[in-house]
């Protein structure tokens, strides 16, 4: 049946559970039921809850000793299959958000299903994608996806509580305990594409440095390690050096000036492919980019093997953009992360990743949008926008992008476009 429990953890936070409410109740997946547990809030909480009472499955509002004892609570009345935790304040990133977690996955196979999350940066008004982590073996040193973009499967997390006697030692990282107990244990985790909740960064959680040492303190609770001693005051060293402002100025100095107005000048790629993977741009063998384009944050670009950027292309990769092997991507092509959510009263800013996969072909002067998947072999057409993913070997093209075709599958080929001189 797979049941989902979505269980609303909140506290004096009037001005935000409404959002978060309706955001849940317009999830499509419908074997679900909704829990919120209330510390006791009184600022207007509780009548706002109540104003959903016909559509919330179990609601409670009394004093406790936190959020984590509110959510273990939560845990305890679930009667589904799963459970999900929305805190107030985090909104799903879309009405699927639960019915595409369970349909790319085989959900008899897992015992924690972990997707991708949105970090909305309330400061610079910006929503900017993170993506969970695949090798789930680096749970041994740090958390690889948000809690909150989880399904646990209800027995287990019965069985794994929150150790909130734990509290004072790693304070706001008992979630990361929680899944790291799971881990060792052998419990089954599964990574799904699929986009799940958007959470602010704000807050206490919001501390670097306390969560590396949190993090160490969960990670070696069962054996001491020297090793992860000394990457976590190496993890603290680069965070303290990376938060600081002549930092911000080398780094701006880096990916800005010398990608954009020193290398397109030097008319030798082995020179300039040396300067830009210093500047950390993932490119494999035999690619090759021409000189004259305009990199945003190379550091995250990747490109696999045998692909060619030709000239006079934007690759605005404040979200990642990642290329596979032989791609073609023509002259004054535009792959655009960045944007702007235009009914925003605040307007504010989204950066979303794109993917060209392998074989992919995108003519001259066409416009790849946020969030958008290329597919293998697929063609976009000269002068295409792009706004929808595209297909494997479907043919697109017009404005925005509309199948007019299919290309032969039977591709076996590398894209050489190096010169001198270019």
């Amino acid at each position: 049946m797979n049941k989902i429990s979505v269980i609303t953890v909140v506290y004096n936070n009037v001005s935000q559970i409404r959002e978060t409410i309706e955001s849940n109740l317009s999830q499509t997946w419908n074997e679900r039921e909704y829990i919120i547990i209330d510390g006791g809030s009184t600022d207007g909480t509780v009548d706002v809850i109540r104003e959903y009472a016909d559509q919330i499955d179990y609601f409670v509002s009394e004093p406790d000793e936190g959020l984590y004892d509110a959510l273990n609570k939560g845990v305890m009345k679930a009667t589904g299959d799963w459970i999900n935790v929305l805190n107030s304040g985090d909104v799903f990133c879309s009405p699927t958000a639960l019915e595409s977690m369970l349909a790319q996955c085989n959900p008899a196979n897992a015992d924690v299903i972990y997707g991708n999350a949105k970090e909305w940066r309330t400061q610079q008004n910006e929503i900017i994608h993170k993506e969970a982590g695949e090798d789930i073996s680096r749970l041994a040193d740090e958390a690889v996806y948000r809690h909150g973009c989880s399904l646990v499967r209800s027995s287990v997390h019965k069985e794994f509580l929150f150790a909130t006697e734990k509290k004072k030692e790693f304070g706001f990282a008992l979630d990361f305990d929680q899944i790291f107990r799971m881990w060792r244990s052998g419990k089954r985790f599964v990574k799904v594409n699929a986009e799940v909740q958007t959470y602010r960064l704000e807050g206490v959680s919001n501390n670097a440095v306390k969560s590396i040492q949190y993090n160490y303190r969960i990670t070696t609770q069962y054996e001491p390690s020297l090793s992860k001693k000394l990457r976590m005051y190496r993890k603290i060293l680069r965070i303290t050096v990376t938060q600081s402002k002549a930092y911000f100025w080398a780094r701006c100095f880096g990916m800005e000036y010398v990608a954009n107005s020193i290398l397109p000048h030097i008319p030798f790629w082995t020179l300039r492919r040396f300067f830009l993977k210093r500047l950390h741009l993932g490119i494999g063998e035999g690619s090759f980019i021409m000189r004259k384009n305009y990199l945003m944050q190379p550091s995250q670009i990747s490109i696999g093997s045998h692909s060619h950027v030709n000239r006079g292309c934007v690759l605005d990769a404040r979200a990642p953009i990642t290329i596979g092997n032989s791609v073609s991507i023509s002259h004054n092509v535009s792959l655009m992360t960045g944007g702007h959510d235009h009914q925003s009263k605040t307007f504010q800013g989204r950066y979303l990743p794109i993917v060209i996969e392998d074989y992919a072909w995108i003519g001259v002067g066409a416009t790849i949008l946020q969030n958008v998947t290329v597919g293998k072999g697929a063609v976009v057409c000269a002068g295409a926008v792009v706004t929808k993913d595209v297909p494997p070997y479907a043919i697109v093209g017009g404005v925005p992008a509309k199948k007019i075709g299919e290309r032969t599958a039977d591709l076996d080929y590398q894209c050489i476009g190096f010169q001198p001189f270019t």
